[in-house]
């Protein structure tokens, strides 16, 4: 079944929201798709369904601005997982030609601000733009307790995946801190990773902040992509990755980079003993040339033997393989 949301007559709702109350009481067997016709939709969205694709049509963007340190009706600090402005909390998921945003702005000021939190299995994202600046995509599950925190909080998480494997596909993710961090097994492929300039006094960015659980054979896979910044991003002050947990793991395969990446590429967080279990790696192509100086307690060398592609890491589950959505027949 499908469910067309947008501003004309002949849509069967004005708001995303109000199409996902309506696949959320349907069949949870039967795949359901949303279209979203072009438009700017403010609204935070909270997703739970699986078999679900959602697709754009046009320019369609996703807009909301709630950032950790809003307070909360108790008086307190509401936390950086109550922000994200798409929340996807199932399973066998497409989405595809959407723009998502938190415009809450620097984390500075704000603290961190999700625009996407996908505490998904078996997600597929096709030429979608993230957009925030710290925190822009978390991918779940979580660690197993915060740091700071009492709990983590937020959006209530109703359901917990054996695996949490996404596929990132020709999409644009940009931030300025930890702005993809999470615990998934998630590969991305011909994307764009767009750091942002990042105001006040510290300007050293961080592309990834990967959580990956010990007993996890992959985390972060970037195959072919591009590194990009903005104008005014210092060259040098951007690392590829920090662990937000000991066990991250953060693959680089056959990327470009620009000169924003800072020439030690990974940083430890402040804590020397993540060197000793933190998994990251560089793999260059011929003619590319990668920094001499990256961290020592890295990976760093030409493009090896070992197969780092999305068949293989997914080996077994054909879930990355939604050829546009022709195989899902829908009455319109």
């Amino acid at each position: 079944m499908a469910v067309w949301v947008g501003r004309e007559p002949y849509c069967d709702y004005a708001t995303i929201r109000e199409a996902v109350e309506e696949v959320e009481r349907r069949s949870p067997q039967l795949p359901e798709t949303i279209y979203i016709l072009s438009g700017t939709y403010r609204e935070q969205i909270v997703i739970y369904r699986s078999k679900l694709s959602i697709i754009g049509i046009g320019r369609v963007e996703i807009v909301m601005n709630r950032y950790a340190r809003e307070k909360g009706g108790d008086g307190e600090e509401i936390g950086t997982f109550a922000t994200p402005t798409l929340f996807l909390g199932g399973s066998d998921l497409l989405v595809e030609n959407l723009t998502v945003m938190n415009t809450a702005g620097q984390g500075e000021s704000v603290g961190q601000a999700v625009a996407l939190t996908a505490y998904c299995d078996r997600a597929v994202f096709r030429s979608c733009t993230f957009s925030g600046h710290q925190d822009t995509l978390f991918t779940g599950p979580l660690p197993p307790s915060p740091k700071q925190r009492a709990a983590f909080g937020g959006v209530e998480v109703r359901e917990h995946h054996e695996q949490y494997r996404q596929l990132y596909l020709n999409c644009r993710i940009e931030g300025t801190v930890d702005y993809i961090f999470g615990g998934a097994s998630a590969y991305f492929e011909h994307c764009e990773l767009h750091s942002m300039v990042r105001t006040g006094e510290q300007q050293t960015g961080y592309v990834t902040a990967a959580s990956t659980p010990e007993e996890q054979p992959f985390g972060y896979v970037f195959r072919s992509c591009v590194l990009t910044a903005a104008p005014g991003v210092p060259p040098a002050s951007v690392y590829l990755g920090r662990p937000w947990r000991g066990y991250a793991k953060t693959v680089f395969a056959d990327c470009r980079m620009g000169s924003h990446i800072h020439p030690a590429g990974w940083h430890n967080w402040d804590n020397p003993a993540n060197e000793r279990t933190a998994d990251y790696r560089e793999y260059y192509g011929e003619g590319h040339q990668i920094s001499a100086v990256r961290a020592p307690w890295t990976i760093c060398r030409p493009y090896p033997n070992t197969d780092w592609s999305k068949e293989s890491l997914f080996a077994g589950n054909h879930f990355w393989n939604k050829s546009a959505e022709g195989e899902r027949s829908v009455r319109i």
